[in-house]
């Protein structure tokens, strides 16, 4: 099965509004867009202009959001509000919530207070709503399956901000950007923004220099500044051939001095943070003291993400490493009807074919939840009832 790759070369930096150009001009319909972005429910805050433009002889799309009238600022609450509200799909809302969250955090850290103290600016206006979910929406109708980067430029000098006169790239920005590969002093003013930041980061599966692939869409985003370079966002949609077989790593540290509170905190954050899996074992030591064996499995580019985990946050003072093969299944996501609403499934391929068909448990356990009833008594119905003419659609 063939793996449907976007790929941001990001030349002359990223915005909110340059990914969603960009975006748009890999092909998706505008009004196919704009029809799912109304499900936000927002439509009488703004309009959208979307037009061609050229930069430097190259021939782009240009995205320009405008607010119908002054709006204060919506903290992170009221964003999660109107996402969950909306009618857009459960990965689409998922998606949008972890990177207006990633700009909430990094604005917290640069002002020095808590996330639901923040006076949000970025986050909170509307522009970055629409850069921030539309880019989202895009992303599901392009069908990706993984996201890989160059370099994020950063820019150079000083910008005006609500604050004053800040450098650029803005500390939002900067703090944002933690971990990721950067360019430096890449161009005078700010070419890469807090909203642009966040998708990148959020969203991205690697920051690679070279890749080797099959180019076979090529969009180009323009943006509102100029620059001495191109101010220009290139996205390519690209595919490989999937080889089930993969090389995985496993980071192990045995723990025999640590309160158990801590492994249901430690186990999030290393989930949250990415792993592939994470896992704890019964084990005696030596003096025949028991302990918990925990194991990490992650991607070679997250071993020293991990390790620093586990170094910081456990009683450790040493982990391991092992490399094996692993064999997985082919995966894909899609929303079935059920008798308590659309509920994301898990479709599993082998060689092709699809073998397996499995409702996510997340969305299950919060209908349990809600409705207060058995998880199992959900998991019965959805097996008997679920459309089963789609089911057989699939498997042929």
């Amino acid at each position: 099965m063939n793996t449907k790759i976007l790929y941001f070369d990001i030349i002359g930096g990223i915005s909110g509004d340059m990914t969603l150009a960009s975006l748009l001009n890999l092909g998706v319909p505008k009004e196919i867009f704009l029809e799912e972005l109304s499900k936000l429910n927002m439509d009488n805050e703004f309009t959208i202009e979307i037009s061609d433009k050229f930069e430097n002889g190259i021939k782009g799309t240009k995205v320009n959001v405008i607010t119908k009238e002054q709006h204060c600022h919506r903290n992170l609450i009221d964003i999660y509000e109107i996402i969950d509200d909306s009618s857009l799909n459960t990965d689409i809302k998922e998606k949008s919530k972890k990177v207006f969250m990633t700009v909430a955090e990094a604005e917290a850290n640069v002002h020095g207070t808590t996330i639901d103290k923040i006076h949000f600016h970025e986050v909170g206006a509307i522009d970055s709503i629409v850069d921030i979910v539309g880019s989202v929406i895009l992303l599901d109708l392009l069908c990706i399956d993984k996201i890989y980067a160059t370099s994020v430029p950063l820019g150079s000098g000083f910008i005006k901000c609500d604050h004053g006169i800040i450098p650029a790239a803005a500390p939002a920005t900067v703090e944002i950007l933690k971990n990721v590969p950067v360019k430096l002093n890449h161009v005078e003013g700010e070419c890469t923004t807090p909203t642009g930041a966040a998708i990148i980061k959020s969203l991205c599966d690697g920051f690679i220099k070279e890749i080797n692939l099959n180019v076979s869409t090529i969009g180009y985003g323009v943006g509102h500044k100029k620059f001495e370079k191109p101010n220009l966002l290139r996205t390519f949609i690209c595919e490989e051939e999937e080889d089930s077989e993969e090389i995985v790593y496993e980071i192990s540290a045995n723990i025999d001095d640590m309160s158990c509170e801590i492994y249901s905190y430690l186990f999030d954050k290393i989930l949250n943070e990415g792993a592939l899996d994470v896992y704890a074992q019964s084990i005696y030591m030596k003096k025949s003291r028991p302990a918990y064996k925990i194991n990490i499995l992650v991607e070679e580019k997250d071993l020293e993400k991990f390790t620093n985990i586990i170094l910081l946050e456990t009683s450790t003072f040493g982990v391991r490493y092992n490399k094996y093969n692993r064999c997985k299944l082919d995966r894909k996501f899609i929303d079935i009807d059920t008798k308590y609403g659309p509920i994301k499934f898990k479709l599993g391929y082998y060689n092709g074919k699809l073998i397996k068909v499995k409702p996510e448990y997340e969305q299950c356990k919060n209908i349990a939840l809600s409705l207060n009833i058995p998880i199992k008594e959900i998991y019965d119905s959805i097996n008997i009832s679920m459309n089963k003419e789609i089911i057989k659609n699939l498997l042929t």
